[in-house]
């Protein structure tokens, strides 16, 4: 009797070193996918920080012709795509012996795929997406907008007018800006934090190891 159970000990030992062996190269893998998104998030961050006085121009309705010049034409037309790398989540799912911290990360990138982050980027996808078809089938400079980096001294005086005094276009961009500016860069910006936390844990937790 005692040799089974000493066995059994045995076994459930080896299985739990299995397992937390398996757990720590999942973790490894982990803190390349966090690496990778925390530059991604933030690339986008400092991206739409740069365009911010466009928009703030818009907001106030103060376009210049000299903003074609700083991408006002096109402020809403590259929508940010955040590919959240998830290998390493995958493999977390699918074991079975879970941590906090492994249950943390989980919840984190649930949020970010399903709440605060791909959703929100569908969201402004759709808004330019739109706003493209409505250049496509009323405005006979939506060639020359597809075909070339518009700027004050390369541009129709039609494409000019629009961008710098038609109600519909800043109606889009105040749309788009709201989203971003209120609701997508705060959240980008929490959870670049909250990235950064998680890889501390997870390298505190795999040097323990």
């Amino acid at each position: 009797m005692i040799g089974i159970l000493l066995a059994l000990q045995i076994n459930n030992w080896n299985e739990h070193r299995k397992e937390q062996k398996e757990l720590k190269s999942i973790y490894q893998e982990i803190v390349f996918d966090l690496d990778s998104d925390i530059q991604e998030l933030t690339t986008i961050l400092e991206g739409f920080q740069k365009t911010r006085p466009v928009f703030d121009k818009v907001f106030s309705d103060a376009r210049t012709v000299e903003l074609l010049d700083n991408g006002l034409s096109r402020i809403i037309a590259g929508n940010p795509a955040t590919g959240l790398n998830t290998s390493g989540i995958e493999r977390l799912k699918n074991i079975s012996s879970k941590d906090t911290l492994s249950m943390k990360i989980i919840d984190t990138y649930n949020e970010m795929e399903n709440i605060y982050i791909l959703p929100v980027e569908k969201r402004l996808h759709k808004i330019g997406t739109d706003l493209s078809t409505v250049f496509r089938d009323n405005y006979d400079w939506y060639p020359e907008w597809m075909s070339k980096r518009i700027t004050k001294d390369n541009s129709s005086p039609e494409l000019q007018n629009y961008f710098v005094n038609d109600r519909e276009y800043r109606h889009y961009v105040i749309e788009y800006g709201y989203q971003v500016y209120t609701n997508y860069l705060p959240r980008v910006e929490y959870y670049i934090s909250e990235l950064r936390v998680l890889r501390s844990e997870i390298k505190n937790k795999i040097g323990k190891s």
